[in-house]
């Protein structure tokens, strides 16, 4: 029998497990079928503004309105926007096998009780939107603040499920695995990078993926890391072997329309066409009979009992292999975490996302670059430079409030 001929898209598969960055259901029919889908408020705002989006626009206005009573310390296009997030990834549930991953609103970034009662509340809309629906299959992204993180440690509590997002720093990686988050996904790159063709990042993580991912085999951490924000797909493929990797539909094609012998991973000192021959075979045939291949085979029941999956736990990478980490906790030791995240990687990790003041505790902070400040008047211990800190989450942000100024002007009543 003739050897089946791969894409870059079933290699990827055939060693990770390949999400869905987007929810464009077309795109994920066409391309998939995938395992999780993941969104952000920028994924929502851009799906949300298609016309064929409209309907569901009107409908999550109209929701909002009826259940605002329920929801009063919400402002009102505040929960109109949770409702489309959460029934736009709603829709592209039938064209995948895992999980739906949701963003918490950015802007409770530095408070734990909002970022708490907005994960709770995320769950409850997904079941009033769908009744049928399994909360075992969502999964709330919440911000590697500080005090994001702390969040996720009081939702486990409650049953939600989390994801760490805009991590940059191993800190945050082991901080997330502390408070029991389902998984984290460290940027591989600034976000800016990723918007502004005249901006680049000159220092993508790859070391914080492999080290992260190591560090929780060594210390036998059931989370499991979601790379993302790659700018290329030749920085996907080196990081073939890592749990999951999260990509937008324009990378996803790309690497379908590839062929070739693969190109050398981080996780592995062999080169891995070699040494994944059969298995990528495998991946191939399954898909050409049109089935996902066995790595994302049972995945949604592993989210649902919160546990990974057995090829993940069982993984060793043998580039990373002989490096040894030494166990760390930060759970209750915030002022030892701050300081550990302000010295990593001399500092560039604070630089790409965002810390709270060490100077206050106080959970609000300004947003200079969207022009928009909350208010407690504190000082921040690395002044001006916050502009810098607030990159990603400022990002998200902007996009938050452009959503909710379009659900205001979808017909709907403000409240307050």
């Amino acid at each position: 029998m003739a050897k089946a001929t791969m894409n870059m898209l079933q290699y990827l598969q055939s060693r990770t497990q390949v999400d869905f960055d987007n929810l464009d259901v077309e795109a994920s029919k066409k391309l998939g079928p995938f395992v999780d889908c993941t969104s952000n408020q920028m994924d929502a705002y851009n799906e949300l503004i298609n016309p064929h989006r409209a309907g569901l626009i009107k409908k999550a206005a109209a929701l909002a309105k009826e259940i605002h009573r329920y929801y009063p310390e919400v402002p009102q296009e505040e929960l109109a926007y949770e409702i489309a997030m959460v029934s736009c990834a709603q829709t592209i549930l039938p064209t995948i096998t895992g999980c739906l991953l949701v963003m918490a609103n950015p802007r409770y970034a530095y408070s734990t009780p909002k970022t708490v009662d907005n994960g709770r509340r995320i769950y409850q809309l997904s079941t009033r939107l769908d009744p049928t629906f399994d909360t075992s299959r969502l999964i709330v992204k919440v911000a590697s603040t500080w005090e994001g993180l702390q969040a996720c440690r009081t939702l486990k509590t409650y049953g939600v499920k989390t994801l760490a997002t805009t991590a940059f720093s191993l800190e945050q990686c082991i901080l997330a695995a502390e408070v029991g988050c389902i998984y984290v996904s460290p940027f591989l790159n600034e976000l800016k990078a990723a918007l502004d063709p005249d901006y680049h990042d000159d220092n993508p993580i790859f070391d914080i993926v492999v080290d992260a991912q190591h560090y929780y085999r060594q210390h036998n951490y059931p989370i499991r890391m979601k790379a993302c924000a790659a700018l290329s797909v030749d920085q996907i493929l080196k990081l073939a072997g890592v749990d999951a990797f999260t990509a937008p539909a324009d990378q996803l094609q790309e690497l379908a329309n590839m062929e070739g012998p693969p190109p050398q991973s981080l996780f592995s000192d062999e080169p891995v066409d070699e040494k994944s021959e059969g298995k990528v075979d495998g991946a191939v045939n399954g898909h050409a009979n049109g089935e996902t291949n066995g790595h994302t085979n049972g995945v949604a029941n592993d989210h649902a009992n919160g546990e990974t999956n057995g090829e993940a736990n069982g993984r060793a990478h043998k580039g990373h292999g002989k490096k040894q980490f030494e166990k760390q906790s930060f759970i209750d030791d915030e002022s030892g975490y701050r300081l550990a995240f302000a010295k990593a990687d001399d500092g560039k990790g604070q630089m790409k996302t965002t810390q709270a003041s060490r100077s206050s505790p106080a959970p609000y902070f300004r947003i200079w670059l969207l022009g928009f400040s909350t208010h407690d008047g504190a000082s921040t211990a690395c002044g001006d430079s916050i502009l810098i800190r607030s990159q990603a989450l400022n990002i998200f942000s902007e996009y938050q409030l452009k959503a909710e100024a379009m659900m205001r002007d979808a017909d709907m009543t403000k409240i307050g």
